[in-house]
């Protein structure tokens, strides 16, 4: 998603029943998977089933034309199916091969199938994640796949600029679970400075106080305190301007030992007015602070409509949708979110002209099975 949206033509190959895992995953609006439509959007697709020769020799020969190949199976798959990098390389000598696995490219665990969730809970996120460590809960969005492959994206990148430079084509390596240990940094260097494991801390944060999601009279507004000018302009807003200099609240060191007297002073405050109250006021005051939105409230968020980051895509047979653009801009080559997401199959029969195969050839695969054409 992250490449094509920054203009490349990427080809997404689907097994030939079904296709990809997401294009099942709901809620639906009429064949479109709401978990498919916004990380393929601007892909083509061709349906191969790669476990025959003749869908093998069409990976091959697609990947002479291409600048970069992306894999993502389970450690091991790729070589077994005759697709590992010496066999993409002795198509193309120069090309990028990049391998997007769940545990990394080696170790005991490198056959292991994975998925976000398994690795949250193995990297550790699901440990400082929630209220409680006898409730695991993981992120609420898809942190490692995302992440994933943002750096997945990030090493091809580098992988193209090398190769700009010195003629030479070279591995990229990805995988799910350290992208979960980077994501932990800080708390892996809090588990050495203190020897304790870090616990959940709901919305809180262990380094500053307060920091966290407050109730308010019609939902939530959520505040950081980073520094004691902050909380000082804080208790001044709320009406408590004696907090400040009370010895349980001074520092920031000591707000963190004494969070639970400080938020419950706090939160009694916050219930007497909705968000909106708190959010002006708290804005007029800098002190850094936002709302805690749902997601039909995001979509009409005056900030994501002056920034442009949604784009409208076009579903065929249905009603358009948004979805968001890449989250950086570029001032002379602007990402652009592609188009539409692809049928099944739909671009196979131009994916295979491209790759040299005559139509009697096209049809012949079409008649074999190892190649589905979407039309």
């Amino acid at each position: 998603m992250v490449l094509a949206d920054l203009g490349a033509e990427v080809i997404k190959v689907e097994r030939i029943d079904g296709g990809d895992d997401g294009r099942s995953m709901g809620p639906h609006r009429g064949p479109w998977g709401a978990f498919f439509v916004p990380l393929n959007r601007g892909k083509q697709s061709i349906a191969v089933d790669v476990t025959k020769p003749a869908g093998r020799e069409i990976i091959l020969r697609l990947a002479a034309t291409c600048d970069v190949f992306i894999e993502n199976f389970r450690g091991g798959k790729a070589a077994a199916l005759g697709l590992d990098e010496p066999a993409i390389r002795a198509r193309k000598p120069d090309i990028i091969y990049a391998s997007l696995t769940a545990y990394g490219p080696r170790g005991p665990d490198y056959t292991k199938p994975g998925y976000d969730a398994l690795a949250q809970a193995r990297s550790g996120i699901v440990s400082v994640t929630g209220t409680s460590s006898d409730a695991p809960i993981r992120a609420g969005v898809s942190i490692i796949d995302m992440g994933a492959g943002v750096w997945t994206a990030l090493g091809i990148l580098a992988a193209l600029l090398e190769r700009q430079r010195s003629g030479e084509g070279q591995r990229v390596d990805a995988s799910l679970f350290q992208t979960g240990v980077m994501l932990m940094a800080y708390h892996l260097m809090y588990r050495q400075f203190t020897g304790i494991d870090p616990k959940p801390q709901g919305s809180r944060h262990t380094a500053f106080a307060p920091y966290g999601a407050f109730p308010t009279a019609t939902g939530a507004i959520m505040i950081g305190i980073s520094n004691d000018r902050q909380f000082r302009r804080l208790c001044e807003v709320i009406g408590k301007p004696e907090l400040a200099d009370d010895a349980r609240f001074q520092t920031n060191p000591s707000r963190v030992a004494n969070v639970n007297d400080l938020e419950a002073l706090i939160a009694e405050v916050f219930r007497a007015h909705p968000s909106a109250h708190w959010k002006a006021a708290l804005d007029t005051a800098d002190v850094p602070n936002d709302a805690v939105q749902k997601a039909g409230e995001l979509l009409n968020d005056p900030q994501l409509a002056a920034l442009g980051q949604l784009a409208s895509v076009p579903l065929a047979g249905e009603a358009p949708v948004v979805v968001p653009g890449l989250p950086f801009e570029l001032s002379l080559t602007p990402s652009r979110v592609a188009g539409p997401p692809p049928a099944l199959g739909a671009q196979g029969r131009d994916i295979l002209r491209h790759a040299g195969y005559s139509d009697a050839e096209i049809e012949e695969l079409a008649r074999n099975r190892a190649c589905a054409l979407g039309d």
